[in-house]
């Protein structure tokens, strides 16, 4: 269950896989909070596995629920000017 999806994603960061890392937590975990913050620990702000992330996962999945809020912030992110 969840502890085994949070195994894998402490396997694949201290192997430095941190793009499966990111997408397990974000797709399989659902938890993109924890995904945006991996990215920016091992990138930085601004990276590109942070900008791929938002344009794929986050901002759609803002979308479908209907959080235009969210959305707006992240497109923000995404395209700044």
């Amino acid at each position: 269950g969840k502890h085994q999806l949070e195994l894998a994603i402490a396997f694949f960061l201290l192997g430095g896989d941190t793009y499966s890392a990111v997408n397990v937590c974000a797709k399989n975990l659902g938890d993109e909070q924890l995904a945006l913050v991996i990215c920016r620990l091992v990138e930085g702000y601004g990276g590109p596995l942070e900008h791929q992330l938002i344009s794929k996962i986050i901002l759609p999945s803002a979308v479908s629920r209907g959080d235009y809020w969210l959305a707006s912030l992240f497109e923000v992110l995404v395209h700044p000017y």
